[in-house]
């Protein structure tokens, strides 16, 4: 039984070798006949291709300087509006609140007046009172100045008299009695002139002192009339109300603050320059000039650019310790912009406290070649193309100001500037031109 089995084992394993070895030899021929019947390839020559760039000529052109920087407006003529006189509040302007807007000589507040008018009358009454003093003593002085010519005629009437009674008495014509008499009217006589005398020489005196009270009682009525007038707090321009403090009804003290206004059309901005900027606009003050300005709202969504005209007023005398900056004063120009809305763009729109972008206008520089900043390479060095090959030139920098540079020395008008990236580049490299660049000043 053991041989039968050990026979079929040995005929399963010869035909199974028998079909791997069809297979192979299968494959053999069909690997023969596809090695036999190939074609020769055709060979072709490498041609290396130079990298193909964008370019832009270079022209030259006039640029003038500026200086970028941020503010925020505020009012030139800010007043606060403070009590002078005590007293209560009787009326208050209906625009004196919050963003009310004010006339000149509008009257704002009044302080209960009714006491300060009768200080006035009475101060008016005093002066009259010493002006009334003042006559009756010039009346006075008339009437003694007559009677010192009265006098002095009676002393020379009596003297003459007594004169002659001597006489009389002498001869003993006349009793001693008559004589005693003439000389006694004779010295009463000159009393009374003496008397004249002495009153006279004090009315210069009198006059001075009835001249001081008049002033006083004018001074008094002024000061009286002026504590009326301050009763009422005019505006002293047209402007705006920033705040309000009281109320009517309220009692008030001398000092207190009633609220605070700024002048209309007068706005000024205060920015800080770094010093290094300072060169673009330097010129200006060097020659006793002020540059001009422009000011539009800083981050203005909107179809329509409002822009106002301004200056530089004048600038701080320290710099700033901190930034190491330079403060610097703008003077808002009054009803200049030029937004295509001339109801929407004006100075109305300005308001303490709005942050401003500014720009404030330098000198202009003559033959400048804008390009755009991402193509300076480190070293100030440009990528030219020159006779259809790779120059790397390096170039003078006037100065970087945003996306731009500016160049004022290493470049020539008609130079083609390359725009477009060249990976590996090596100086002399050919390169091929696109037809698609753009001239200098201009972004590619």
């Amino acid at each position: 039984m053991e041989k039968p089995s050990r026979v079929k084992a040995v005929a399963s394993f010869l035909f199974k070798l028998l079909r791997v070895l069809i297979v192979l030899g299968i494959a053999f021929a069909l690997a023969f006949w596809l090695y036999a019947s190939r074609s020769t390839p055709e060979k072709k020559e490498l041609v290396r291709i130079p990298p193909s760039v964008r370019i832009f000529e270079a022209h030259s052109q006039s640029e003038m300087m500026t200086v970028e920087a941020f503010g925020t407006v505020s009012p030139r003529r800010l007043v606060k509006i403070a009590v002078e006189v005590p007293g209560r509040i009787v009326y208050m302007n209906p625009s004196f609140l919050e963003g009310g807007m004010i006339e000149n000589s509008d009257l704002l507040v009044q302080i209960d007046p009714q006491s300060y008018g009768l200080g006035k009358e009475a101060a008016a009454i005093r002066v009259t009172q010493a002006r009334v003093d003042l006559d009756s003593l010039n009346q006075e002085i008339e009437n003694l100045k007559k009677d010192m010519g009265l006098a002095k005629t009676n002393v020379k009437l009596t003297q003459k008299e007594f004169a002659r009674m001597t006489a009389l008495s002498q001869n003993q014509f006349a009793s001693k009695t008559s004589l005693d008499k003439a000389e006694q009217q004779h010295l009463a006589a000159r009393i009374q002139l003496q008397t004249i005398q002495n009153r006279l020489s004090l009315i210069p005196a009198m006059v001075e002192q009835k001249k001081a009270a008049l002033a006083m009682a004018d001074v008094e009525f002024d000061k009286a009339a002026l504590a009326l007038d301050r009763t009422r707090i005019l505006s002293g321009f047209d402007g705006f109300v920033l705040d309000k403090q009281a109320q009517v009804g309220e009692y008030v003290n001398p000092g207190q603050i009633l609220g605070s206004v700024y002048a209309k059309d007068e706005l000024d901005v205060e920015v800080r320059i770094p010093l290094e900027q300072m060169r673009w606009i330097q010129t200006y003050f060097e020659n006793g000039r002020l540059p001009s300005a422009r000011i539009h709202i800083a981050n203005f969504e909107g179809p329509e650019k409002r822009v106002w005209e301004a200056r530089v007023a004048r600038i701080k005398a320290r710099v700033d310790e901190r930034t190491r900056t330079l403060p610097m004063t703008l003077e808002i120009q009054t009803g200049s912009n030029n937004g295509t809305n001339p109801v929407r763009a004006t100075l109305f729109d300005l308001k303490p406290g709005t942050f401003v972008g500014c720009t404030i206008i330098g000198e202009t520089y003559e033959n400048i070649f804008v390009v755009p900043r991402h193509l300076l390479k480190p070293g100030n060095v440009l990528y030219l193309v020159t006779d259809s090959h790779l120059e790397i030139r390096q170039v003078r920098l006037l100065r970087k100001f945003e996306e731009q540079v500016y160049i004022n020395g290493g470049l020539t008008n008609g130079d083609k500037i390359i725009a477009s990236p060249v990976p590996g580049a090596i100086e002399g490299m050919e390169l091929t031109i696109k037809e698609n660049g753009q001239q200098a000043g201009k972004k590619p």
